[in-house]
């Protein structure tokens, strides 16, 4: 048994690089250097330890853009291309050094070393992925991931973004290895508070960062960097080991500083005359490096002396067995202090290892085999292994952190690039924007909307701040990063204005081959909503509701289905008992959701509040059965007064708390209780209040009626909105240009009573009429109050220009939608109103009275206007402006359309309730 572990990781990643359009771009050769110094020595590392039957376990992250670029046909050729340049360009070497006594045999090792590589590209068949997928396969590598674009993600403006370079990673990730990454690497190792929310989302267990993001931590970690600690979201975080990395990074103490060396500054690209080396440079004359270094590093001397292979390997052995012995003393010392075997995190960027240090790789592969040859004392393991030895670890608070100058984002955030992250924030909130408005696009617009997703992800790339602060490339960085956004907002007028340039369009996504399968959808606002920490994994509900779909009188049937559906879909069981419905079983499997339907000869009564009675008995009954059945509940969430009687004799039976949602009050529908059965409703309402262990309403307005009614206490009662279901706002018209109409065409959906006030808007007809000329307006709903309407609008003389369609399902409703320029919702009275939402969703601009819950949906003048209740003057004069105004009523519904799925989706409303469950099962005691 070990004392200790070693875990080795290495980090692989370059700036995307793909110029199709030239083949002599400069930065295009760091990813041939990288492939000929770094990754090929390296996969003949790990394949000759496998020859050799030598166990090892290394970490290896690879980014997504240097996955694209490994994988890239076009690359892969031209690569191939640049090999053979350099084969040829080593022959000629071997022809002018062929008499040196210094330097003829660094110039055959070069020859030898450069066919060895061909030989073994050629073998790979220009795809390095595949071996490197292969020895994962075999145990050798654990292959991580990182950032699609290497984004830094503690500058972004908000979680969104980082789940999109995440989640986009991890499609990549998947697309070439087949299977899902366990840990990420952190670009940069940046972390800031919340990135481990989005890593624990993505189904990823672990992360690295620098030493003091863990020795900073909150509280202290009792293990130090020698294990993980976990954040509050269960995720783990290795830290980094500063006496390992300080033995290699060190520029002064490291290991690849000693003399003898390769020195990396001292290229035949800048030593020879033009006249020979040219033909091998870009242009003939831009001096780069070759990849053929005759010195070592010698020391701080201006004369360098010969470079010697044969001495640097044993050199870079001797040094690997100095690394593996105070490793082994480390583990030691450290499993004298600790309960458990302790874990030296070494991780370093991958190439280090070939080219900035020639000899990595012969030191990887030596540090290998020392430690194979004794298991006893030191072992190599990745960190997955490490968490199922260890699953257990400190949860700790892990302040803002990175590596690099400073430790705290300096490299990134400075007076050389603050400039531009304002650029790239307003890209994050418009590319959101773009996709909460565009849910099921299809076609260019998709294809728009997936190219601007790459855009603003190339630009978000750590590498072009870095580059700036480094001041190496700068100008290539600055204008990669320009351009990235410049494409985003060509692509992104597209889709605002409708007006597509085909050619425009594939000119961009001929610059950026990478992420073929990214979806826009990963930056919707509404995609990212999980279930809240800290509450009970599952709930089994059961939901009393006397109207269910199809059976559907008013919104509760819809708000009840939606709410059911979605809590489904999180995991949780839900039981809905509800009334009978032609058509449908007795009992039924909906979405997940289970449906129990009272027999239709429990209701038999003819008189209202005995038919009530009735079904409240039934649903008792029917509980039994479910309990039996199966098994204990662990709440009950009852929807309005009409099933009040059955949750509190149930909770009474059962000892269940009680959710109740009130949807309207009695009081609140008539103005007052004018007579004794509504005075009788409202005293069942009263105590279907105060039995209940918390309350849910749907606005701020219902909040304060329902405490000032039932003398509720604020605490007890939790405002969570209604929602819509956006798949429906799409049925019937995905092939439908989205505004049909002639633009003069006003919609009212809803009941027909008076508190909806469609007799307010008939009112304001006339003058409509007088300010924009002839208009449609379709009433789209029955009710008891549709004779009077029909008489009102007789009498102002607008008959003609009103239409009755009566009832309509939600593919007619989109219908009609399509073809509105204006949905107007004068309610003199309303406690939500979700029409309102459904029109905001299908894109339509919308006028509600400034009432009830519609104040809390529309913010005037931003997003829709609002009209004083009753008001026919005012609510004319709004709808004229929007008719007149069609480029103002188009800004108006995409603000509130986006406003729709971020705040109003069922997704989210879910959460919330799963909140309020939590509360009321604590608060009730039971």
């Amino acid at each position: 048994m070990s004392d200790g572990y070693l875990a080795l990781v290495l980090h692989g990643h370059l700036p995307y690089i793909y110029h199709p359009e030239r083949d002599d771009i400069l930065e295009e050769r760091w990813i041939y250097e990288a492939l000929t110094e770094c990754y090929l020595p390296l996969l003949e590392v790990f394949e000759t330890l496998v020859a050799d039957e030598i166990v090892f376990r290394i970490t290896l992250s690879l980014s997504p853009t240097l996955l694209s670029m490994l994988s890239d046909e076009n690359l892969q050729e031209r690569y191939y291309q640049h090999l053979q340049n350099t084969i040829k360009l080593a022959g000629l070497e071997q022809e002018r050094l062929a008499t040196s006594t210094e330097f003829k045999s660094v110039a055959d090792f070069y020859m030898d070393k450069l066919n060895s590589m061909l030989h073994r590209y050629e073998k790979y068949r220009g795809n390095i992925i595949n071996p490197i997928k292969l020895l994962q396969q075999k145990g050798c590598l654990e292959v991580i991931t990182t950032c699609s674009t290497h984004g830094y993600l503690p500058l972004m403006k908000n979680q969104i973004s980082r789940r999109a370079q995440i989640e986009a990673a991890l499609d990549e990730y998947y697309r070439h290895f087949g299977r899902m990454p366990g840990g990420i690497w952190l670009p940069e190792c940046g972390y800031a508070p919340g990135v481990d929310q989005v890593i624990r989302d993505c189904g990823l267990k672990y992360f690295f960062i620098d030493t003091h993001g863990i020795v900073n931590s909150s509280p202290v970690p009792v293990y130090g960097v020698f294990a993980p600690v976990c954040t509050r979201t269960g995720v783990a975080a290795f830290g980094r080991d500063p006496e390992s990395s300080r033995q290699v990074w060190d520029r002064n103490q490291g290991y690849p500083g000693d003399p003898v060396y390769r020195e990396f500054y001292r290229d035949i690209g800048y030593d020879l005359d033009l006249d020979y080396i040219g033909a091998f440079l870009p242009g003939g004359n831009y001096r780069v490096d070759t990849g053929l270094k005759y010195y070592r590093i010698t020391g701080k001397e201006v004369k360098k002396e010969p470079y010697n292979p044969e001495i640097a390997a044993r050199k870079a052995a001797g040094h690997a067995r100095d690394f593996v012995t105070r490793r082994r003393k480390q583990v030691r010392e450290a499993a004298a202090m600790v309960d458990r075997r302790p874990v030296i995190v070494a991780p370093y960027d991958a190439e280090l290892f070939g080219h900035w240090w020639f000899e990595g790789p012969l030191w990887i592969n030596s540090v290998c085999r020392e430690i194979a040859g004794d298991k006893n004392s030191l072992r190599l393991v990745t960190p997955t292994d490490y968490l199922m030895e260890y699953p257990q670890n400190q949860t700790v608070d892990i302040p803002m952190c990175s590596w690099g100058a400073g430790g705290y984002n300096q490299h990134w955030l400075n007076p050389a690039t603050d400039w531009m992250y304002k650029h790239v924030h307003v890209a994050e909130d418009r590319m959101s924007e773009l996709a909460d408005n565009n849910p099921r696009a299809a076609g260019i617009a998709k294809r728009c909307l997936n190219q601007c997703a790459r855009e603003l992800l190339l630009a978000q790339s750590s590498d072009w701040p870095f580059i700036v602060f480094e001041e190496t490339a700068v100008d290539y960085a600055k204008k990669r990063f320009s351009n990235h956004l410049g494409r985003f907002n060509i692509l992104a007028e597209m889709l605002d204005s409708g007006g597509y340039d085909h050619e425009t369009l594939q000119e961009i996504e001929s610059r950026a081959n990478f992420l073929p399968n990214i979806d826009y959808k990963v930056y919707c606002s509404n995609k990212y909503v999980n279930r809240p920490s800290g509450i009970k994994k599952n709930y089994r509900i059961m939901m009393l509701s006397w109207e269910y779909p199809p059976m559907t009188v008013g919104g509760l049937a819809r708000h009840v289905h939606d709410l059911a559906c979605a809590l489904s879909s999180m995991g949780d069981e839900v039981h809905v008992l509800t009334c009978p419905a032609e058509g449908r079983d007795i009992f039924s499997l909906d979405r997940g959701v289970y449906v129990h339907r009272v027999h239709p000869d429990k209701l038999s009564a003819e008189k209202f509040i005995d038919w009530v009675k009735q079904l409240n008995d039934a649903m008792l009954d029917m509980s039994g059965m479910l309990v039996e059945v199966f098994g204990s509940f662990d709440l009950i969430h009852a929807h309005d007064w009409l099933v009040g009687e059955a949750a509190r004799r149930i909770s009474d039976r059962y000892n269940l708390p009680v959710v109740a949602t009130i949807h309207a009050t009695e009081h609140g529908r008539n103005q007052g209780l004018h007579n004794e059965l509504q005075r009788h409703i409202h005293r069942l309402e009263a105590q279907f209040a105060k039995r209940s262990d918390l309350i849910i309403c749907c606005s701020n307005y219902m909040k304060h009626e329902i405490a000032r009614l039932f003398d509720r206490p604020g605490t007890k009662i939790r405002v969570i909105p209604n929602g819509v279901e956006l798949e429906n706002i799409q049925i019937g018209i995905d092939q439908t240009p989205q505004r049909e109409g002639d633009g003069k065409t006003i919609i009212f959906l809803g009941r027909l009573v008076p508190e909806k006030g469609v007799q307010v808007l008939i009112a304001a007809l006339p003058g409509i009429i007088e300010a924009v000329g002839v208009v449609r307006l379709v009433i789209a709903g029955k009710g008891p109050y549709q004779e009077e309407l029909e008489k009102l609008a007789a009498s102002l003389g607008v008959g003609k220009h009103v239409s009755f369609v009566g009832f309509v399902d939600d593919e007619s409703r989109n219908r009609l939608l399509s073809q509105a320029a204006v949905a107007v919702f004068p309610s003199l009275y309303e406690p939500f109103g979700i029409v309102a939402l459904e029109a905001m969703a299908a894109g339509v601009p919308v006028i509600v009275s400034d009432t009830g819950g519609l104040r809390d949906i529309i913010e005037h003048g931003i997003d829709g206007y609002l009209a004083p209740p009753g008001n026919a003057e005012m609510l004319g004069y709004y709808v004229s402006e929007l008719i007149r105004h069609p480029e103002l009523a188009q800004h108006f519904s995409k603000r509130a359309r986006r406003n729709v799925f971020v705040k109003f989706n069922w997704q989210q409303i879910a959460v919330e309730t799963l909140g309020g469950y939590a509360e009321a099962c604590r608060g009730s005691g039971r």
